[in-house]
């Protein structure tokens, strides 16, 4: 953890105060730290480097923004194991678990060894196209296979290590690591599901039976899933929410844990259950009802 990587949303009001806090404490220690070039804007300062140098040099990298900037970053790193520490501005925060006054203490621990990392997987994808191999994309929350700018269902064929599992013809189709069960597979009332526990979980987005129900399977098989040959039209499909390709008749998606593994640095002022709880508004009264 020599060297300290510094990542922001620049569009957050509260980013450049934050980049400037860290990298005046950091200097103020001598400890070695990068940041990217828009952070480095966004704060007044100058630098040369891309999210993506940053996400694959720096020893330990601090991320200040919401989920999805810490997903962007856990993307970009492509098998480096350093632990990220998010720094939540944003308004959910399931990844993200420090808030801005925890930042520096946070990362004064982190430093000096004394906080707790947990691994969490991620899905790689990979793509035919009619038997060909093609590109292939990682993901820390899900994969989400969904019709395309159509009115109609999509009908999708699912194996599980070559076995067949089902056709499911619905709005869409969600393959959610237990990181992103907390995410669009649990808006679509898929289960919540512990984010260390080694599994993958299969929903159906409003699907055309209502057996179709979600599946959580362990997390050393390979999904396969293709449109059915009766299938017309394409369909969309999107990685964490922020990166798109389009499926077609022909293509067929083999979804797999990945090798690397997301490090995040886990907050020792609170636990998993109380963040759901928080979050999740659980065990709120109801206030201002009439009866």
């Amino acid at each position: 953890m020599s060297l300290v990587g510094i990542v922001a949303k620049v569009t957050h009001p509260q980013a450049a105060e934050g980049v400037v806090s860290l990298t005046t404490w950091l200097a103020g220690r001598g400890v070695d730290y990068i940041i990217d070039r828009r952070s480095a804007e966004a704060a007044g300062l100058t630098s040369t480097l891309e999210r993506a140098d940053v996400a694959r040099r720096a020893g330990l990298i601090v991320v200040l923004g919401g989920d999805g900037t810490m997903i962007s970053v856990a993307r970009l790193m492509e098998g480096a194991a350093a632990p990220l520490l998010g720094v939540n501005l944003g308004s959910l925060g399931f990844l993200t678990e420090f808030t801005y006054e925890e930042m520096i203490p946070a990362l004064e621990m982190a430093l000096a060894g004394k906080m707790r990392c947990e691994d969490r997987i991620m899905l790689r994808l990979h793509v035919e196209k009619r038997g060909e191999s093609g590109e292939t994309h990682t993901a820390l929350n899900d994969v989400v296979i969904h019709r395309g700018p159509h009115s109609q269902m999509v009908d999708l064929d699912v194996e599980v290590d070559g076995v067949f599992l089902n056709s499911y013809t619905a709005d869409g189709l969600i393959l959610a690591t237990p990181t992103g069960s907390t995410a669009y597979n649990l808006s679509s009332g898929g289960p919540i599901v512990y984010p260390s526990l080694g599994a993958i979980i299969i929903s159906p987005i409003c699907p055309h039976t209502l057996s179709n129900r979600p599946i959580v399977i362990p997390d050393g098989v390979e999904i396969s899933v293709a449109m059915s040959a009766t299938a017309r039209g394409e369909a969309a499909v999107t990685l964490d929410g922020q990166v798109a390709l389009a499926m077609a008749p022909g293509m067929r998606l083999r979804i797999r844990k990945a090798r690397e593994a997301t490090r995040i640095i886990q907050s020792p002022y609170k636990s998993y259950y109380e963040l759901l709880r928080g979050k999740l508004k659980w065990g709120e009264r109801l206030r201002g009802r009439t009866t």
